[in-house]
């Protein structure tokens, strides 16, 4: 993907040509099964902020406000807000809706819904989407008003990723383990839970009370298919009818299977290496920016993307990067790809003669595809790396809990045009906590102020203040971006659907083709 591409591009598939589907038994055309690549291990964003979660999340959990297909916000639960001042907001809530078990959606459910983000008891992981939010109060039946710390532009764009609302006294009672397979969750989105496993997957039924246009399909089944090939080979024998763990690196095996389309569109996301500033040899500024020199990431974005990407230059999406300045990207301090100057910037450092490093990974996925090609750059300047793979739950949770943190492979896909979205992720301090998604653990009291100063800031003056932390970033080598993908989804020719960089409505919008 580059910067070239429309950010808000939507892609259609409108297939209307009946597949033969090899030696599985049909699924009814009310009736689909969506592939994974990684479980979904919370259906609450608060503690399953990823792609596998989310992505269920997004069919049963109704935001206040969405995207439109330019990645506007746009009415959703809430049919209107206005501002009384810049730094307050004041939603007026749609009437009628009910959650998926008869009960009436309440204004002071939305506004707990936020609020509970707020908490320290909560660990949210998108807290960080929430930084200036002072206050959230029910005003009446039918409005919430929530008050923020100083003015955010970015703050509905946030609230469409980030702002699910649930019941409150579900949530209340629940405040870790909302959206477990224990606890499960209530929204008043277009689907309803019928079943969570972590092992055997998310089932869900139409809800038939919802508000909104009625979805085409009964029922969709979420299963988890980590093997590469075994996926492809169950997409193409019909057993699976969706998914999205297509890699890009792989397409040329996708666009071939008989009876599947496979798409690709516009991806917001960033893959990247993040290298642990706080001890041992990444704390020193000349072995990162050795690192960064030493790394060839031309040949890893063309490993990693297949000409269904581009190597990232700085450490924002595409989409976002395109949002913000067009086609006039600022040039940012550069280590280009270099072993000889890599050799001089180790040589600065205070380990000259190189060093040995651990490096965990998830051993199914890009990671250790990505991982094995750093480990064979750094060798040429003395930099060993120790490859020790675990499993990607396993690896997930000991990363998330910031647990012996290194050099990783992170790969990040955000939901909105705003950088605000990202850049608390890399250098924020409450993002560098467990549960954050700050895996280098950089940032300061003055990083924090160019936040918060930039959650205020509009038109040249916002462009001038992303430029300069992404800057900073570059100077300081805390991360190392690496490439750009394009979004991928095989879909059997049986159904059809609508997907966008920035729509949240991917599995509401699938139906038989035809209709």
């Amino acid at each position: 993907m580059t910067s070239a591409k429309a950010a808000t591009a939507a892609v259609v598939l409108a297939l209307t040509t009946a597949c033969s589907s090899g030696g599985a038994v049909p699924q009814a055309r009310d009736s689909l099964v969506w592939a994974t690549a990684n479980a979904p291990n919370s259906l609450d964003i608060a503690h399953g902020f990823n792609n596998a979660s989310t992505l269920v999340q997004t069919a049963v959990l109704d935001t206040m406000v969405t995207l439109d297909t330019r990645g506007a916000p746009a009415p959703r639960l809430a049919t209107e807000w206005t501002q009384p001042d810049p730094a307050t907001y004041l939603f007026t809530l749609r009437k009628g809706v009910r959650f998926a078990d008869g009960t009436p959606l309440t204004a002071d459910d939305a506004a707990f819904s936020l609020r509970r983000h707020l908490d320290p008891k909560v660990a949210s992981q998108a807290a960080s989407y929430f930084t200036t939010v002072k206050q959230v109060e029910a005003v009446g039946d039918g409005q919430v008003k929530v008050t923020l710390k100083r003015p955010n532009p970015a703050f509905l764009a946030m609230s469409a990723i980030a702002w699910q609302v649930t019941p409150r006294k579900l949530a209340e009672a629940h405040p870790q383990d909302l959206g477990s397979p224990e606890v499960g969750t209530m929204g008043t989105g277009p689907f309803k839970v019928a079943k969570f496993s972590l092992t055997s997957g998310v089932v869900l039924e139409r809800n038939e009370s919802y508000w909104g246009r009625r979805p085409a399909l009964r029922r969709v089944e979420f299963k988890t298919i980590a093997d590469p090939e075994t996926l492809r080979l169950a997409v193409r024998s019909g057993e699976v009818d969706a998914t999205d763990g297509v890699n890009v690196r792989d397409a040329r095996k996708w666009t071939g299977l008989p009876g599947v389309k496979t798409i690709f569109y516009p991806g917001n996301n960033i893959g990247y290496l993040a290298l642990a500033v706080g001890t041992g040899p990444l704390k020193d500024p000349h072995v990162r920016r050795a690192i960064a020199h030493a790394v060839n990431r031309r040949a890893v974005s063309d490993l990693m993307t297949a000409g269904h990407g581009a190597p990232a230059a700085a450490m924002l999406p595409s989409p976002q990067l395109a949002a913000l300045y067009g086609d006039s990207v600022p040039a940012l301090p550069a280590h280009p790809y270099d072993v000889e100057a890599a050799r001089a910037e180790l040589a600065r450092s205070a380990y000259p003669q190189g060093f040995e490093l651990e490096a965990p990974y998830a051993s199914t996925g890009d990671s250790g595809t990505v991982m094995q090609a750093v480990a064979a750059d750094l060798a040429k300047i003395g930099i060993r790396l120790t490859l020790q793979p675990s499993p990607a739950d396993q690896y997930r949770a000991r990363m998330m809990q910031h647990d012996r943190l290194s050099i990783q492979y992170v790969n990040l896909a955000y939901g909105t045009p705003d950088p605000l979205e990202v850049l608390p992720d890399m250098v924020s301090r409450a993002a560098a906590e467990p549960e954050g998604f700050n895996f280098s653990g950089y940032g300061s009291a003055a990083t924090d102020k160019q936040l918060d100063t930039l959650a205020s800031a509009t038109g040249q003056d916002r462009k001038e203040q992303v430029t300069a932390l992404l800057t900073e970033i570059a100077e300081q080598v805390p991360y190392i971006p690496l490439f750009h993908t394009d979004y991928a989804v095989a879909l059997n020719e049986r159904f059809t659907g609508t997907f966008s960089t920035w729509s949240a409505d991917a599995i509401a919008s699938l139906r038989p083709a035809g209709r």
